[in-house]
């Protein structure tokens, strides 16, 4: 059986142990594109005069920062699960003794870049310098993960015109890049790091996930697919050097699958798409179909949960992980996309949401892999 630990850092201080025995029940959401967010449960009742206990209680005061690290097993190390302000709470008060309890919510660091909107022009810059820049206005982002973006084509100084929150403009062109822009625990409290970066393509060390066998970590797991949703995609665009109009179409062999089959059957059953039209050359026309069929080719959706005393990962979104046991087409590499910790003074478990762009070849292939353990 796997030993659970967990601490808090308050304004990237220790929690005391008074701080800790306050909170019963901890909640974390992570999910890919989302802002992070964390409630933690705090009993209260009041006092002789009649007033409520956590009213008053500095370290629980708006945007103070709250980090929550967890740890599964003797020999592993803390892994943050969420580090950022204290954005609000929700109270629930009852008359009946015991029943009434604080709520108290803490989002990741990018909410500090998703307070203002504003106008923003950035002249002659690449996405990828563009995510550096903007990243850099939050003094709470200590360092930066960003992935080169290719130059476009053109020869004319492109000017980029960006409407929306810093945190906004950061998901568009991480979008049009097949990118996505998140903010991460850093290694130390308050050292918040901006990403700006692909789906990984290879594992980090994640633990396996085994529904069956003598090593079976997982307690549920379930797939469905969406045969509708892979699909060649087609745009056009209007050069600025010769205003020659240029139209660019999507190959589905130019996606990197998590398999070693498509996600489709037939290809001739999978639909088309046309990107609006555009004279934006800051991103290649031919970069802007094969990104959103990339997207469009996560048709599989897998959910489960882990059993606390057998699995010793902490799971997290924008990571690779290996599901086994499952059948001989569903077993294979995933994308984590959701995950929900919970955790309380007895019991720490985990729910998840994984994506998949493909099949694995299946028991009955020649070749070996995971799958074919069971």
């Amino acid at each position: 059986m796997a030993t659970v630990e967990y601490r808090l850092f308050f304004n990237n201080t220790p929690a005391t142990q008074p701080q800790l025995d306050l909170v019963e029940e901890i909640t974390v959401e992570q999910e890919v594109d989302m802002m992070w967010e964390a409630r933690l449960k705090i009993p209260i009742c009041t006092d002789e005069k009649g007033n409520w206990s956590g009213e008053s209680d500095a370290f629980l005061a708006s945007f103070t920062r709250l980090r929550i690290e967890i740890k599964v097993g003797a020999k592993s190390a803390f892994v943050a699960l969420i580090d950022g302000p204290i954005v609000g709470y929700d109270s629930s008060t009852s008359s009946e003794p015991g029943q009434s309890s604080l709520m108290v919510i803490v989002r990741d660091d990018s909410v500090y870049l998703h307070q203002n909107e504003s106008v923003a022009r950035f002249d002659g810059q690449t996405d990828d310098q563009i995510a550096t820049q903007i990243y850099g206005q939050a003094t709470q982002i200590a360092a930066t993960d960003v992935e080169s973006t290719p130059a476009p084509s053109s020869t004319v100084p492109v000017s980029v015109v960006q409407r929306g929150t810093a945190m906004q403009i950061l998901s568009a062109i991480a979008t049009r890049q097949d990118m996505h822009a998140y903010v991460l625990p850093g290694t130390d409290p308050g050292q918040s790091v901006g990403a700006f970066k692909a789906f990984p393509k290879i594992k980090d060390g994640l633990p396996d996930l085994i529904l069956l066998g003598k090593d079976r970590n997982l307690a549920t797991f379930s797939v469905k697919s969406n045969e509708t949703s892979p699909a060649t995609v087609s745009a056009s665009s209007l050069s600025l050097t010769d205003k020659a109009v240029v139209t660019k179409t999507s190959s589905f062999r130019n996606l990197d699958l998590l398999g070693s089959d498509a996600g489709f059957q037939n290809e001739s059953n999978t639909g088309t798409r046309m990107l609006p039209p555009t004279d934006e050359d800051s991103v290649d026309v031919e970069n802007r179909v094969q990104a959103e069929a990339s997207r469009l080719s996560y048709s599989f959706e897998a959910s489960g949960s882990v059993m606390g005393d057998c699995y010793t990962g902490v799971l997290s979104p924008y990571r690779l992980v290996t599901v086994l046991g499952v059948n001989g087409r569903s077993s294979g590499d995933y994308v984590l996309k959701k995950v929900t910790h919970s955790l309380t003074r007895s019991v720490y478990s985990q729910s998840f949401s994984l994506l998949r762009n493909a099949r694995s070849a299946g028991a009955g292939a020649a070749q070996s892999g995971p799958e074919g353990i069971f």
